[in-house]
């Protein structure tokens, strides 16, 4: 609520602050000085005055694309006084339209109304940017997968186009900042304002086994949800269910988990052979590079092979090749806790979720998974599962005292031990069981966290990522879909590239087609 009152007080602010700027051009235009100060109002005349199209209302005030749209207005309306050369346009950009405020107090502007406008290439790339911005924020954002926590399902190196669209899109709470900065420059936004959390509706809700998109939730870096780094794993655990492992299996609600066809999840093996396996093998049957194992001659001049990932169809294959002596699961025991010290501190992200559990990746849980509404015990043993979600997720003050042996939990200033969810929370976990930082380690993911839902593959650039690969591109999975339960990736790419020949094709024979007509 406090967001709110302090997002509307700016709104108040800006509008006044645009009127300021502008109410005497506004004036000297023919049009009521007032209006310059009221909300939607001062864009609608605005765009009346500069004699554009009014439907671009719309786009002023949406997140990221507005402060463009404000820009034009402002640059718009200087022509109108004059102000028509470059310079003054770029003046106007780079004071981030504060330089309207010297063309409105001028001594009596004169208006002379909007220049003749002609399409020129800034015009065009303009138009360009802000299409692609609408369509990046609102529909289809790109990512490249970085990391091989999803190996084999998603490989490293592979581009993905991920729809926000099913789910409904997370408007940005971040509303002002470059254009794809998320990608490039992710600080390049102003923290100091922010929208409250809001989606547009979906046509569908999050399901188990779907591939998702989400903002890691345990970002140190950054603190605004939309600049926070994103992940990619599946959904095993829904609000409301209970997710264990044992012995390397996973459980939902004490049922075995079974994985969408095209999920090739991985496990770490030990294997032993009488004869090395070549590399080429390895990668040619595998996907397997030397940095993906570990290797131990034996005294028996045998071999140990420590594979940190294979599939299911990687160990037949394996047990089937009379080489291979044995092939056994490279299981953690339980009781054995994953935990990593940093300087005499536990390490949160990097150590098991939560961090007073003896808990490691083969041996986790059960843990319950909460959902909106429900009521948790929170005392010193439930502390480490809700502290961050009744912090940080749902930002509330949480105090401990535990003086004269005592221990008291106060949530907004209150003793109590109890809490109500605000909202619905979800277990991720990466394919790639031993290689994969996902919740074992973050813990939950709010659903205000979510982005959306890879869709399509269109290209991979695995030697980029992973230079030990002797392949830079995997030309198999350029336009490939996921997500879809299909074992068999088909490739789209030869129908991609019949379809831009036959449009350059198209857009070439209307050019010389255009060309004889204006010869006669």
């Amino acid at each position: 609520m406090n967001l709110l009152i302090y997002w509307l007080i700016g709104f108040i602010l800006f509008n006044i602050l645009i009127g300021a700027a502008t109410w005497k051009l506004y004036k000297n235009a023919g049009k009521p000085a007032i209006n310059a100060f009221i909300p939607f109002l001062n864009a609608w005349t605005g765009l009346a005055i500069i004699e554009r199209p009014k439907w671009w209302i719309i786009l002023f005030y949406v997140p990221i694309v507005g402060p463009i749209f404000w820009l034009i207005l402002f640059v718009d309306l200087a022509d109108c006084y004059g102000k028509t050369e470059l310079k003054d346009k770029i003046i106007m950009v780079i004071t981030l339209g504060l330089y309207i405020f010297a063309v409105n107090y001028s001594d009596n502007p004169k208006f002379l109304g909007p220049e003749k406008r002609s399409s020129t290439l800034i015009s065009s790339l303009l138009f360009a940017l802000v299409l692609a911005t609408l369509v990046h924020y609102w529909f289809v954002q790109p990512m490249i997968v970085p990391t091989g926590s999803m190996e084999n399902t998603i490989k490293i190196g592979d581009a993905l186009f991920v729809e926000k669209v099913s789910y409904g899109a997370r408007v940005p709470i971040t509303p002002i900042g470059l254009p794809f900065s998320d990608l490039i420059k992710r600080d390049a936004y102003v923290d100091k304002v922010r929208l409250p959390y809001m989606r547009l509706p979906g046509f569908r809700s999050l399901k188990s086994n779907d591939i998702v998109v989400f903002s890691f939730p345990a970002d140190s870096v950054y603190d605004a949800i939309d600049r926070k780094d994103a992940y990619v794993k599946r959904l095993v655990g829904m609000p409301g269910e209970t997710v264990q492992i044992r012995n390397g299996i996973l459980y939902v609600n004490d049922k075995k988990f079974e994985p969408k066809l095209d999920a090739e999840v991985q496990h770490s093996y030990i294997v032993v052979t009488k004869i090395p396996f070549s590399d080429k093998i390895l990668y040619d049957d595998f996907g397997i590079i030397s940095t993906d194992y570990q290797i131990r001659t034996n005294e028996d001049k045998t071999l140990t092979y420590y594979f940190a990932a294979l599939t299911s169809k990687h160990v037949a294959s394996m047990k089937n090749n009379t080489s291979v002596i044995s092939v056994e699961p490279n299981l953690q025991p339980v009781g054995e806790k994953n935990e990593h010290i940093v300087h005499g501190k536990i390490d949160s992200v990097n150590t098991i979720f939560p961090v007073n559990k003896p808990w490691n990746t083969d041996q986790y849980g059960p843990l319950y998974i909460p959902k909106k509404g429900d009521i948790v015990t929170v005392n010193k043993e439930t502390l480490p599962q809700y502290i961050d979600l009744i912090r940080k997720h749902e930002h509330n003050a949480l105090s401990v005292d535990s003086t004269n042996g005592k221990y008291a939990i106060a949530i907004n200033g209150k003793v109590t031990d109890k809490y109500q969810i605000q909202q619905d929370y979800f277990f991720m976990m990466g394919d790639n069981r031993n290689q994969s930082l996902d919740a074992r380690f973050f813990g939950y993911v709010p659903e205000d966290h979510i982005i959306g839902r890879p869709f399509l593959i269109w290209a991979n650039a695995n030697g980029v990522f992973e230079p030990a690969a002797p392949k830079k591109f995997i030309w198999s999975r350029f336009f490939t879909t996921i997500n879809n339960d299909n074992p068999t990736k088909k490739s789209y790419g030869i129908y991609v590239l019949i379809a831009l020949a036959g449009w350059i094709g198209y857009d070439v024979w209307k050019a010389r087609k255009e060309k004889q007509k204006n010869k006669y």
